[in-house]
């Protein structure tokens, strides 16, 4: 598997990224068409070799002769239709419109709206705009399969932004790195910014330290401020040296979830039968109860739901009005999932819809539940045999 992995010597921005890339072996003119074809502009592609602390980067730009969004900023549905209107592959422009999704999500929750409702401002501009397609074109023309990246580093103090000064990250760049590593640097400065953040937080499979790897390119991106370190990214391209599987951020689709839950002491175990149905006819995609214990060693159930963003209130009006709780915890994460398919199979027994979804190269297959429960029923037969029989007329691989 080929792989790349950042280190953020000195931060991570959307030009370093671009930057790095380039100067492990990108070709430039390939890089520049397909981002041409992106309905933004005029632009141009400046790069200057410099120097920060003595290592030999480069440093990338775009000029924008004018940018009639920039001042009030884009919409969420603005971006993709640049991106969609594009000449960009159709995976180069999946890959830019998760970034940007999660981008609108991490925004929504900062400021307590819809994400139809967002304004991009800096992000929104011609310059983030081809950052984040130039690093999906790169990545493709590199032919990378997985990326891995350092723990991210964050600097102090504030951050002066269109709306005003911020504290170091930003909010929605705060909110981006969930889930990642980070230190502080103990210097002022940002080291992280958004449009980097996006990036990395969509495409990385693993932070923390280097995998094992076999190294063919190295490139480092510059990046314009002068910190007490190097203030460049390296990126290092080659091939994975490990066994086993890893599951590539480019092979999975990646979407916001919300996450109740509700912890009962005080209900009949007969009426979660109802308020399961309940939930899930809400919206939510899946239920669980675990036993668990409380205090003064109370036994309860955990009534657990994830669903999608926009059906958090249903999920948990269901919850509070079919169970006794007087309270539902809410979370937001994010989910990834492989892409599937679906297709319908004939057999002796009758239809049977099959689920395909494939992961490292591995085609993974599951019958439908309900239809071999449905097929059990009718021949009053064991669903273990009934399972076992359709085997054998799944199509080859």
């Amino acid at each position: 598997m080929k792989i790349a992995y950042f280190e953020t010597i000195g931060g991570a921005s959307g030009n370093m990224i671009l930057g790095a890339l380039l100067d492990a072996g990108v070709e430039r003119t390939a890089l520049e068409s397909a981002l041409r074809t992106i309905p933004v502009g005029p632009w141009t592609l400046e790069s200057t070799r410099t120097t920060k602390r003595n290592i030999a980067a480069l440093h990338v730009d775009f000029a924008i002769e004018r940018d009639a969004m920039a001042g009030h900023g884009r919409h969420l549905s603005d971006v993709l239709s640049l991106v969609d209107a594009s000449g960009l592959t159709p995976h180069q422009k999946l890959q830019a419109r998760r970034i940007y999704e999660r981008l609108a999500h991490a925004e929504a929750r900062v400021h307590g709206t819809a994400v139809e409702a967002i304004h991009f401002h800096e992000v929104g501009a011609v310059d983030a705009i081809l950052d984040i397609a130039g690093a999906c074109i790169a990545f493709d023309l590199l032919g990378i399969e997985a990326v891995y990246c350092s723990a991210l580093p964050v600097g102090r103090g504030e951050i002066t932004m269109m709306h005003g000064r911020y504290p170091n990250p930003p909010p929605a760049t705060a909110d981006l790195l969930r889930g990642a590593p980070t230190y502080d640097t103990g210097f002022e400065g940002e080291t992280v910014t958004t449009t980097a953040a996006a990036i990395l937080s969509t495409s990385v499979a693993r932070f923390g330290m280097r995998p094992p790897m076999i190294v063919d390119a190295i490139g480092y991106g510059a990046g314009t401020a002068d910190f007490p370190v190097p203030n460049v990214l390296r990126v290092s391209i080659g091939t994975l040296a490990e066994a086993e599987p890893v599951v590539s951020a480019f092979d999975h689709e990646y979407d916001e979830v919300v996450v109740c839950e509700a912890t009962i002491d005080d209900m009949s175990p007969q009426h979660f039968e109802l308020a399961v149905e309940r939930v899930l006819a809400a919206g939510a995609y899946d239920i669980w109860l675990t036993p668990v214990t409380m205090k003064k060693l109370r036994p309860a159930v955990l009534f657990g739901a994830v669903a999608p963003l926009e059906a958090e209130a249903a999920v948990a009006g269901a919850m509070l009005a079919q169970t006794s709780t007087l309270g539902v915890r809410v979370r937001h994460d994010r989910r990834y999932t492989l892409p599937r398919t679906i297709e319908t199979i004939e057999t002796p027994l009758g239809s049977v819809r099959v689920k395909s979804a494939r992961v490292d190269g591995q085609a993974r297959r599951t019958l439908e539940y309900d239809d071999l429960v449905r097929i059990a029923r009718s021949h009053a037969r064991p669903i273990s045999e009934i399972s076992a029989q359709l085997q054998e007329f799944l199509p080859p691989l």
